[in-house]
């Protein structure tokens, strides 16, 4: 099948590429950004997956099939600080892209979406029927494009499936892109301060709890996703989690024990549209993708982003 896979010079995409390179596809990246190594790629485009012209030529040119779209900010603070800018890229532009999609008749998607859709949940653990109720910029804009991409499901006979994710992190050995600071634990590992946002929250250590999942588990649960699409005639949505909450304290000590110096830790007061707690729970994913995480240790995740630190300072 031959893939377009957007954002794939990114952190999930870059991964993604690694893993569907050993299987029976023919993968075409796109991105902004060109990255170093384009050698696991059919071919590689550098553009916007909104500009129409630019992304129908290359939709004939390679008679793309299916589109892995990864494309999209996964910062809460960025989109909350220029919602402008984000429903522009993220929500204007997948609407392009689907609307040219559609038009040269590539009928699978797969959607990278968040579990921040579903907003600080009463309940203890959201599942795929619990309401979304997102509470900033970046989970309105992913709710906004599963319900597009449910509409076409119906109008335009798109054959699509939309993954919820957790926060996701860990290295592998041969990835070629960390987050950068994009995520709470790469900030830890790439300075020595921190701010943490958040330390009178309703938690039992009274800072915000997430659901941590490494980045190859969340690879696998986009490959048989993208298994059931060859056959799947309908749209289905998935949380991919670990089922599993850290605190921040949890996290700043568990990483405190691995890296000298200690970090330096400062709170400050909860900014608006940060979430307390986020526990997920992906058991449909288990059943009907057969997806199982690898990945358990929380300790190994951050020794795999530590290790693939340390050997390209060596590099």
């Amino acid at each position: 099948m031959n893939i377009l896979i957007t954002g794939a010079a990114g952190y999930i995409g870059s991964h993604c590429v690694l893993k569907l390179n050993s299987l029976e596809h023919s993968l075409f990246g796109l991105d902004i950004l060109k990255p170093h190594n384009t050698s696991l790629f059919q071919k590689f485009y550098v553009g916007d997956h909104g500009n129409t012209a630019f992304i129908r030529s290359v939709f004939k040119e390679e008679r793309i099939e299916c589109i892995i779209h990864c494309s999209g900010s996964s910062s809460v603070i960025a989109t909350i600080e220029d919602p402008i800018k984000y429903y522009s890229n993220d929500l204007m532009g997948t609407i392009f892209l689907l609307r040219t999609a559609l038009e040269e008749n590539v009928k699978k998607l797969l959607f990278l979406s968040s579990a921040q859709v579903y907003g600080n949940v009463a309940q203890l653990t959201a599942t795929e029927d619990t309401p979304t109720l997102p509470i900033h910029p970046l989970g309105r804009i992913k709710l906004a494009v599963e319900q597009l991409i449910e509409s076409l499901t119906v109008s335009h006979e798109l054959h699509a499936i939309s993954l919820r994710i957790t926060n996701v992190i860990g290295m592998d050995p041969k990835g070629a892109t960390f987050p950068q600071g994009n995520d709470l634990l790469s900030n830890m590992l790439l300075d020595d301060t921190l701010t943490v946002f958040g330390d009178h929250c309703s938690t039992a250590d009274h800072t915000p709890e997430r659901d941590f999942i490494h980045v190859n588990d969340v690879v696998q649960a986009i490959i048989l996703a993208l298994q059931k699409l060859s056959y799947w005639r309908k749209y289905s949505v998935y949380n991919i989690s670990s089922g599993r909450t850290y605190s921040v304290k949890d996290l700043i000590s568990a990483v405190g024990h691995k890296i000298h110096p200690p970090l330096n830790v400062s709170y400050q007061q909860q900014r608006p549209g940060e979430i307390e707690r986020l526990s997920v729970d992906s058991r449909l994913a288990q059943r009907e993708l057969d997806w199982h995480l690898q990945y358990l240790s929380l300790d190994y995740i951050i020794d795999s982003m530590i290790d693939w630190l340390r050997s390209h300072e060596a590099s």
